[in-house]
């Protein structure tokens, strides 16, 4: 539990420190999922249907790459990124399991390989990059998360292994190590003390703690990893929203400066904040802070990211699956500054959201209508808002309005 001092941190010691991290590479930046419902259903929520969640991805390089996860056909797309005008051009598609399988996606840190979980056929398939983008399967292709287990979110970091994790709509958190042919290796599972759905999973950038929200109960799980196996174990006790209904978490954002955590309710259009504990003896502990209202309870988010532009404004982005739209919070330390936030329309069904390593641009996976939406964070000049829409693109060729676009990662 952070201390009352630690809670009590002043404003000029955070932004400082928030400059420090900003000069580390970060392993890993967080994404999201969302439930689905069935093929034939009505929408995009069912607790009883296949569920998806935030997906932890490294982008401490330029990122020149981008991947879509394909949740209807079975597919994960590639893209190459320009990284000054924000465009993606598709490069190819390969098969990724089971059609209505497909979630998170998450690349290596060393953006060697790229890992997505399939909730539908219970694997995890694994890829090389290639130098030109397009992915080549591993041999085996996948390795199996266990029967039942429906893998859905995944993490990475580099340490001294460079290690994976996956959540389970089943109840479970599952740790592998990534070998130097990029094969996954299965080392421990963490189930019980309180689990029940786990489903966003975040890895802190400077601290070995991982965190992970749990969609039935509402609670956010603080777990320390050991840093060769990747072990889990609790860090501290976990925490709920200050909104006793907020019960739905799926994403989870780690402000630039690591002591904030926010997180989207989907069911209440809300988003919630928590002190991270930075001192001696709450390290990576959490302290509910506040929530603040997205712009309507129908706005539904899912995905989240952080963004800090070329004035140092720190912008808190969430997708908006429910009123195809992206909101964009200005934050300071665990406060949100403009709550109802700034919208920019255009998405239809957005659910996964990945920010660029550079801050420039914002890119979301369009399940509704089988894109990826390109938008740019305010520059001064060619955006002068807090966000911009840019065109869209179909991730698929030939296009494919059904396609079910999920997760969108980058790497290298």
């Amino acid at each position: 539990m952070a201390t009352e001092q630690g809670r009590r941190l002043s404003f000029s010691k955070r932004t400082a420190l928030k400059n420090v991290v900003r000069l580390i590479p970060a392993a890993v930046v967080i994404a999201v999922m969302l439930n689905l419902l069935s093929c034939g259903g009505g929408g995009l929520l069912s607790s009883d249907d296949n569920s998806g969640s935030p997906t932890a991805t490294p982008t401490g390089t330029t990122a020149t790459l981008a991947y879509v996860t394909n949740f209807n056909d079975g597919l994960v797309s590639s893209f190459h990124r320009n990284t000054t005008t924000g465009v993606l051009t598709w490069s190819g598609q390969v098969s990724a399991g089971a059609k209505k399988g497909p979630r998170g996606v998450v690349a290596s840190p060393d953006g060697s390989f790229l890992y997505v979980a399939n909730i539908n056929d219970d694997n995890i398939y694994e890829y090389s990059i290639n130098s030109n983008g397009t992915l080549t399967k591993l041999s085996p292709a996948f390795v199996s998360n266990g029967s039942g287990t429906q893998p859905d979110e995944l993490a990475t970091v580099a340490t001294s292994q460079t290690l994976l994790w996956v959540t389970g709509k089943a109840g479970t958190i599952k740790s592998y190590t990534i070998g130097s042919t990029g094969q996954i290796t299965w080392t421990s599972t963490t189930a019980g003390g309180g689990l029940q759905t786990p489903f966003g999973i975040t890895v802190h950038p400077t601290l070995p703690v991982l965190y992970v929200s749990d969609s039935t109960t509402g609670y956010v799980y603080p777990f320390n990893y050991n840093p060769t196996t990747g072990a889990l174990a609790p860090n501290s006790s976990p925490q709920h929203s200050t909104d006793p209904s907020a019960n739905s978490p799926f994403a989870i954002a780690i402000d630039s400066g690591g002591d904030a955590l926010f997180i989207a309710d989907q069911a209440l259009g809300e988003v919630s904040s928590f002190y991270i504990g930075l001192t001696t003896g709450s390290l990576g502990a959490l302290t509910p802070y506040s929530t603040f209202p997205n712009n309507s309870t129908s706005d539904a988010p899912v995905g989240v990211g952080i963004g800090v532009n070329t004035d140092g404004i720190e912008y808190l982005f969430t997708a908006d699956s429910g009123t195809a739209s992206v909101s964009s919070f200005t934050v300071t330390s665990q406060v949100i500054v403009n709550s109802p936030p700034t919208l920019v329309t255009g998405y239809t069904g957005a659910t996964g959201l990945a920010v660029d390593p550079q801050n420039k641009f914002v890119y979301t996976a369009n399940f509704s209508n089988g894109t990826v939406g390109q938008a740019t964070i305010n520059n001064g000049t060619t955006c002068t808002i807090q966000i911009c829409a840019n065109p869209s693109r179909s991730t698929e060729s030939p296009p494919n309005a059904n396609s079910g676009p999920f997760w969108v990662t980058l790497a290298q």
